[in-house]
């Protein structure tokens, strides 16, 4: 994980001059010990909100599905970097729950798709919201002023990440 983030940081700072190697390595480490933190104190507590209705794997998977659509079980395991064989089992149990539907793909009548279900997609979106209320009652306790910075400092965050990605 921190070779990736390295990489990234390199590509984007060393490239415009910004950085010695010395200080993107700073970056890289201040970077890593804020995702840690970010893991370690919002993500792990609210992941026992999705636990009830998807496993983490299952959630990844279905995340996966909803914001890039169709995928063949081999795109979806490359996506997700596990093996088909470890997929197969959690597609199955989504597929039984009809949270996903198997399909034939149009052009190539060998391949068969995932797609999301409307169940699928609600049960998603009840968990994004309560995923996103259980954020809300960690952040209501920041100062507003304290709260706008940060909401700034993030979309500029997300910013500089989507331009090395």
């Amino acid at each position: 994980m921190t070779n990736i983030i390295y990489s990234l940081l390199q590509s984007y700072w060393l490239d415009r001059g910004v950085l010695t190697i010395s200080s993107l390595e700073d970056v890289a480490g201040d970077f890593h010990i804020v995702l840690e933190y970010i893991r370690e104190n919002f993500f792990r507590p609210v992941d026992q909100v999705t636990r009830s209705r998807l496993s983490h794997v299952q959630f990844c998977a279905m995340s996966i599905l909803c914001r890039r659509g169709s995928l063949s079980m081999s795109e979806l395991a490359d996506e997700m970097r596990i093996s088909k064989q470890q997929l197969t089992p959690l597609i199955r149990k989504l597929i039984d729950r009809k949270m996903l539907s198997r399909k034939t793909d149009p052009d190539d009548r060998r391949i068969v798709r995932l797609e999301v279900t409307g169940i699928g997609r609600s049960t998603l979106e009840d968990l994004f919201n309560e995923l996103k209320m259980a954020l809300v009652e960690k952040l209501k306790e920041l100062p507003v002023a304290e709260l706008d910075e940060l909401g700034q400092m993030l979309k500029r965050i997300l910013d500089i990440l989507k331009s090395v990605c």
